[in-house]
């Protein structure tokens, strides 16, 4: 593991960088927690649940605050340059990426309780098999970006990369899973757009944490890496790590 908020001479520094990234770290959890809640509400038919999820939404805007308030700071007062700069601005990238992450949550918790105040019950099982495979695949996604940026390293962030696909390939199934529903019984349309919405934020969530990913390489290594090819881009870092 690499500790790139220690070497500082002045100990204030090391101390207001390590904040700041544990600052960032805890946002990350707590998002992690309220999917996790969220897709559990979703599919045991939980209102209680999702209803916790709702309430507890504005912590994670509390906390973005003070993750902001920190990175200013830190800026107006140190006026970091070269690695420490790189940390800070992936820092600020990340926290709007877990703002954006726990506002899906709390649309998934919503259309949980859209659903069971509609139709008084909990879409089938069979229907919701591949919400229940989007939920696992964004949430270890999400985790597996937060040890990269715990840990400062390139390859839990390519193992990040390497699940981009497959999420494209699951949120795809799912969707052509649901149509299918809507032309058996018209009377699930309702039903289906609510887990459509659904579905769109677990993906979308899993693509904040490819976000993250991103931005623990630009950390590491000082490059931008937005944009490429996925694919491509984890070949060629791992031939490098290999090399």
């Amino acid at each position: 593991m690499t500790d790139i908020t220690q070497g500082h001479t002045v100990q204030a520094y090391n101390q207001e960088l390590g904040r700041l990234r544990g600052l960032v770290l805890d946002m990350g959890e707590y998002v992690l927690e309220q999917t996790r809640a969220a897709a559990q509400a979703l599919i045991a038919g939980d209102a209680d649940r999702a209803r916790s999820v709702i309430d507890k939404e504005p912590k994670l805007d509390q906390m973005e605050l003070d993750a902001d308030e920190a990175i200013f700071n830190l800026i107006a007062k140190r006026q970091p340059a070269a690695i420490d700069l790189r940390l800070v601005l992936a820092l600020s990238k990340i926290v709007g990426d877990l703002e954006r992450a726990g506002d899906k949550a709390e649309r998934i918790a919503w259309c949980v309780v859209r659903l069971l105040e509609r139709d008084g019950q909990q879409p089938a099982a069979k229907i919701l098999h591949h919400v229940r495979v989007l939920a696992d695949l964004s949430c270890a996604m999400m985790e597996r970006g937060l040890d990269a940026l715990a840990r400062a390293e390139v390859e839990p962030a390519l193992d990040v990369f390497a699940d981009d696909r497959r999420l494209d390939d699951e949120l795809d199934a799912a969707l052509r899973h649901l149509i299918t529903f809507v032309l058996q019984d018209s009377s699930l349309v309702g039903q289906v757009v609510d887990l459509v919405f659904a579905i769109k934020a677990l993906e979308r969530i899993g693509q904040h944490a490819s976000n993250i990913s991103e931005q623990v390489i630009f950390i590491a290594k000082g490059k931008d890496v937005r944009y490429q090819n996925k694919e491509v881009l984890i070949e060629a870092l791992r031939k490098r790590a290999d090399g």
